[in-house]
């Protein structure tokens, strides 16, 4: 066997001498080599003491670890919530630890999505007629008012009421879960025990009996509540020929009333916030007085009318005060003087809010009045027209019987009652409020024949700005949506998009001259919270952009006055979602009667039926064949180029519904040179190929799918068109006024497309298909207004939006209740989640009780820990009597010190003024083993006696055992100098050293080797030159030298 030396040297027994060269060098070598090997065996020694150091260290520090628990104070303090009743779920709340004790909590009412479904339509291809159906979130113009705001403010006490209608038969009506009027008189509407209907007369409750009994109609509080009084019908009747009671008037404005509830919940714009900066300002009659009134910081009336009335220079010369009527403010001059005119302006928009703004050139009055709610369900007109109101006068109508009458309007200031002077006017037409509660709709009740006649009187256009003229033979006119105002100036940023309010961030601002400005809204100190901050924040800028309320009342406008040529647009900055929010985000695609570009935020959705139908979207593939649709299966496209593509109408997720879904699911394909449409005819589908090919364009269905041939393309073309370009088409498919029918299956799609809170679907029965469209959040802040405008849609509601509701407290003694949009209530109780799961309208018991689970874990964990650095020990410091061997740590002061300081903290006892002072006390002992072992019955018996004297155990700042534990651990085995960091740091350095001692031992056994090589090698090469001279002595012949 040879080898390579370092030299380069191929090495075996030597060829002369026959010398066993390389096993004399490798003994040679081995007896160098031993000094070497000592220390190589000494370094080994110390890698597994080092190991045995680090092992030990990380089982000291896992100790400590566990040991911190117990300074944790969720380790004391855990608390478990249980619920007596499966109607209510009780959680505890990461993190927290409430009081323990017991509640009372009764589920009222779940919370529900608003759901509106539609009249029947024999098929789903029926058409929907035209016009536009528009939908959005609020805006009802008979909106209940929320009972908060009953009494001055101080609302209705939740509780229930007995009604007894004049034919003897009774109902308890439960109003707990009540939270507005809407609820109220849906309570006692939709009861089956009485025949009795609950209306609104202004601020007023109408119950009215319709049995035609002749008993009486009463009202009273069940037991001790007091619900009745609160809505001003407690003690009524109605006896003999009376068959309605009219309950007190409930609603009436205070110096309490918060300023956010007024104007219909739009609430008052208190100006700028800027110090020194009038919000109002007046000028008094006698044309000398002055004042500046500062609204900042105003929450109430009483606070509006007191800033007015303590403002420099008044002196008792203007009083502000609650409107007689108890329904706004007024302002009287009391200077006695008619030189000048009171004028009440402001820069800032309070006066408008208020209602009291006269312009700069003011009244030639004494006094100022402003209307501020309108009443329990009802709208100022000031609020409709988006905000703009209606400068209103008379109408004069026509009955279809020839009747007639000029009605005066002008002194109407809410819708309501211009419903009421209507109904007022002696002729045949009934006003009330439409079906989409979104307007008004006049009906003829004469029983005539003629024209239904509504028109504008004098020089006003009061009858078209109310949308109700008509000259028709027709029974009712319907304004249409009247737009009431829904976002203000003074609207909360959390309460939009139904209370999810809006990212609070940043957006930035292009106008189309390509100047760009970024709008901060949480700036540190003035973060935005209405809508008017917005606003403000945006005409700061000053980038020729401005921004307003829309037209519509339901959100905000942007307006491009630069005038450039570039897009007017709006973009995030960072990751936000505040121009998302605001429904800004993107660029213009509108202009306004002045060529300007605009960007709407509003919250409202339209959809043009007339457009919808001027599309395939309507051609359900379930229609063809018959009605029998088509297979969604897969096909393949085979262009001329002999490229193809693949078309899954199947795919899930993605299924196509409409041709249109065929056609967009064919062009979508980008491996084929093919285009799908509506063929010539309107009644099928043509694919043009593209590709200017040699090949055929050609369709094959693929697996046992048929939809190729049920859509009657599954062919090889041998047509082409006029461009020569070869062809497939279907040929008829479903007729041409099916292609132009809007059809429900697309309308549903488009509603969908829109993302507007709300999913809309198709409801099959034996009546036929319905449209249902379903609110996509619960609760009662997301209640749809759907104004179906003069399409053929009819809908009635299947389900009313609600908060969930719950009583908490004593269900005997009032209680209080609390709402929420969810059925999750997170804040009602500190630190307890509850959730619930069924309207029981029984009390459930929530009791919240200590949990030992967490202590017991953390006792068990640090028992764990010490037992597993306990083994650890063992191992690294046994002794083999047996063998004589001993564990790598056996009499190393490293592991002493671990050892003895452990067990001393362990086994010692601190004076504490309790009966806690050891581990050993609350359960937690060393056996003789050296071992720990935990007593759980005694230590959670410990703490349920003395929960603090068991915390103090652990958690003391100066004798607790996880501080003395911590201290000791960190001096053991913590970061820098501790003992076992510093041992093995030592190890280290010593490893270190010897390795780099043994390269150099190495390498030079490697020269030595290398020699000895070579001296043999030389001795072969002598011994082999000496065996040459002797072969040749040997080879030498006597020559003879002969005789001549």
């Amino acid at each position: 066997m040879s080898r390579i030396s370092s030299t380069g040297i191929t090495t075996s027994a030597g060829l002369i001498s026959g010398l066993p060269i390389e096993e004399t060098v490798d003994q040679l070598i081995s007896l160098s080599a031993r000094p070497r090997t000592l220390l190589s065996n000494r370094t080994a020694g110390l890698r597994s003491e080092r190991a045995a150091i680090d092992q030990l260290s990380a089982r000291v520090l896992a100790l400590r670890s566990s040991a911190s628990r117990f300074n944790s104070l969720s380790t004391f303090t855990g608390r478990k919530a249980a619920s007596s009743s499966t109607a209510v779920t009780a959680r505890i709340a990461a993190g927290a630890s409430p009081s323990a004790g017991s509640y009372e909590f009764t589920p009222l009412r779940t919370a529900s999505a608003h759901q509106l479904v539609s009249g029947s339509f024999q098929s789903l291809d029926d058409t929907l007629g035209g016009g536009t159906l528009r939908l959005g979130f609020g805006g009802q113009v008979d909106k209940g008012i929320d009972l908060a705001q009953l009494n001055g403010g101080n609302g209705v006490a939740p509780g229930q009421i007995k009604i007894n209608d004049k034919n003897g038969d009774s109902a308890v009506i439960d109003l707990r879960a009540a939270q507005t009027i809407d609820d109220v008189l849906s309570a006692i509407n939709t009861s089956v025990d009485i025949d009795v209907t609950a209306s609104i007369d202004g601020d007023q409750i109408v119950l009215t009996d319709n049995t035609g009994g002749t008993g009486t109609l009463t009202v009273r509080d069940v037991g001790l509540g007091s619900t009745a009084q609160g809505l001003g019908l407690a003690g009524l009747t109605a006896a003999g020929a009376t068959t309605s009671i009219t309950g007190a008037d409930v609603y009436s404005l205070t110096v309490n009333t918060r300023l956010e509830t007024l104007n219909d919940g739009l609430g008052v714009d208190t100006g700028s916030d800027v110090e020194g900066v009038d919000d109002l300002n007046i000028s008094l009659r006698d044309g000398v007085t002055n004042l500046g009134v500062d609204l900042k910081g105003a929450e109430t009336l009483g606070d509006v009318i007191n800033a007015i009335n303590s403002a420099d220079g008044n002196d008792g010369k203007l009083t502000a005060s609650i409107r007689a009527d108890g329904r706004g403010i007024t302002l009287t001059d009391n200077t006695g003087s008619t030189a000048a005119n009171l004028t009440v302006t402001s820069d800032f928009g309070s006066a408008e809010s208020l209602r009291i703004d006269t312009g700069s050139a003011g009244v030639a009055d004494n006094s100022v009045s402003g209307r501020l709610v309108s009443g329990l369900r009802d709208t100022l007109l000031a609020n409709l027209n988006g905000g703009a109101g209606f400068e209103l006068g008379q109408i004069d109508v026509t009955d279809r019987s020839g009747a007639t009458a000029t009605i005066d309007l002008s002194g109407a200031e809410t819708l309501q009652e211009i419903v009421e002077t209507i109904n007022n006017a002696g002729i045949g037409v009934a006003a009330q409020i439409n079906n989409a509660r979104s307007g008004i709709s006049l009906t003829d009740t004469s029983q005539g024949s003629g024209n239904l006649v509504v028109a504008d009187s004098g020089a006003t256009t009061t009858a078209t700005d109310l949308g109700i003229a008509v000259d028709a033979a027709v029974a009712s006119v319907n304004s249409g949506t009247l737009s009431r105002q829904t976002v203000g100036r003074s609207t909360r940023l959390d309460s939009l998009r139904g209370g999810a309010g809006i990212d609070v961030g940043d957006f930035r601002i292009t106008n189309s001259a390509g100047i760009s400005g970024a709008v901060d809204l949480n700036k540190i100190g003035d973060e935005a919270e209405t809508v008017g901050d917005v606003i403000d924040a945006i005409n700061a800028l000053n980038l020729n952009v401005r921004a307003e309320i829309n037209s519509s009342g339901d959100g905000i406008l942007l307006t491009d006055t630069a005038g450039g040529s570039g897009s007017f647009t709006v973009v995030e900055v960072g990751n936000g979602t505040t121009a998302a929010d605001l429904n800004l985000l993107g660029a213009s695609t509108t202009t306004n009667g002045s060529g300007q570009a605009t960007i709407n935020g509003s919250y409202g959705y339209e959809i043009d039926l007339d457009a919808l139908a001027a599309t395939t979207d309507g051609v359900s593939l379930a229609s063809l064949n018959g009605g029998e649709g088509i297979d969604l299966g897969v096909f393949e496209i085979t262009d001329s180029a002999g490229n193809t593509a693949f078309v899954n109408l199947g795919e899930a997720g993605a299924e196509a519904f409409t041709i249109d879904d065929v056609i967009s699911k064919i062009n979508a394909q980008n491996g084929v040179a093919v285009t799908a449409s509506l063929n010539d005819a309107g009644t099928g589908i043509v694919l043009t190929d593209n590709a200017g090919g040699q090949g055929s364009l050609s369709v094959v269905d693929r697996g046992s799918g048929t939809a190729a041939a049920d859509l009657k393309i599954a062919r090889t073309s041998t047509t082409n068109n006029a461009s020569g370009q070869q062809t497939i088409n279907s040929g008829f498919l479903f007729s041409a006024d099916a292609a132009t029918d809007g059809t429900l299956e697309a309308l549903v799609k488009r509603i969908n497309e829109l993302d507007a809170g709300v999913t809309a679907s198709v409801l099959n029965d034996l009546n036929g298909s319905r449209l249902v469209l379903t609110a996509d959040k619960p609760g009662a802040a997301f209640e749809l207004l759907l104004d179906t405008g003069d399409s053929e849609l009819t809908f009635t509601e299947t389900n009313r939006p609600a908060d969930a509701a719950a009583l908490f407290g004593p269900s005997g003694s009032g209680g209080v209740v609390v709402r929420s949009q969810t059925n999750d209530f997170n804040s009602v109780i500190d630190g307890i989640n509850l959730t619930v799961n069924e309207a029981s309208g029984t009390a459930a018991r929530i009791d919240v009780t200590v949990d030992n689970t967490p202590l017991v874990n953390a006792a068990q964990s640090f028992v764990d820990a010490y037992n597993s650095l306990r083994t650890s020990l063992d191992d690294f410091t046994s002794f083999d009597e047996e063998t004589l061997t001993t564990g790598i740590l056996f009499g190393r002061n490293e592991a002493l010190r671990v050892d003895a300081d452990l067990s001393r903290i362990l086994s010692s006892r601190a004076i504490f003024g309790t009966d806690y002072g050891s581990l050993e006390a609350v359960g937690i002992s060393l056996n003789a083993e050296g071992r720990l072992t935990l007593d759980r019955t005694q230590l959670t018996e410990a703490f349920a006696d003395d929960p603090e004297g068991v915390e103090r155990l652990f958690q003391d700042d100066q004798r607790g055992v996880a501080k003395r534990l911590t201290q000791t651990i960190d001096q053991l085995a913590g970061a820098g100098s501790s003992l076992l960091s510093s041992r093995s740091d030592a190890l280290q350095r010593t490893i270190e050293a010897n390795d780099s001692r043994i390269e150099l031992m190495t390498a030079s056994l490697d020269r030595e080797r290398d020699r000895l090589l070579l001296d043999f090698i030389r001795l072969e090469e002598t011994i082999a030159l000496l065996q040459s001279n002797t072969t040749a002595l040997e080879n030498i012949q006597f020559i003879q030298i002969q005789n001549r």
